[in-house]
């Protein structure tokens, strides 16, 4: 029997995303293809709800994640437009 399971990459960055943290997780691979970009990407639990990327440094040292609403905001709005169309060509929806 086969499973299919869709997700998208903004779940690695939401505090409720993978089924809040019920269901199968792929942070790790966003953040692999992250840092093959040159990008640190740093994941961590978030209590019992999630397993996200919590920190985010740019391969020049910019932090695009520092004035947002970590784990609530939506990652298309802070993260720079040639990063998305990355993920986005990586991860299609």
């Amino acid at each position: 029997m086969e499973t299919t399971i869709y997700w998208q990459w903004e779940e690695a960055f939401d505090k409720f995303g993978f089924d809040d943290g019920d269901g199968a997780n792929f942070t790790h691979e966003v953040e692999d293809f992250l840092q093959g970009l040159g990008w640190d990407a740093v994941p961590d639990c978030w209590g019992i709800h999630n397993y996200m990327i919590m920190e985010l440094t740019g391969p020049n040292g910019e932090k695009p994640m520092a004035d947002c609403n970590v784990g609530y905001d939506c990652p298309r709005t802070y993260l720079p437009k040639e990063l998305i169309e990355k993920l986005d060509e990586e991860f299609p929806r």
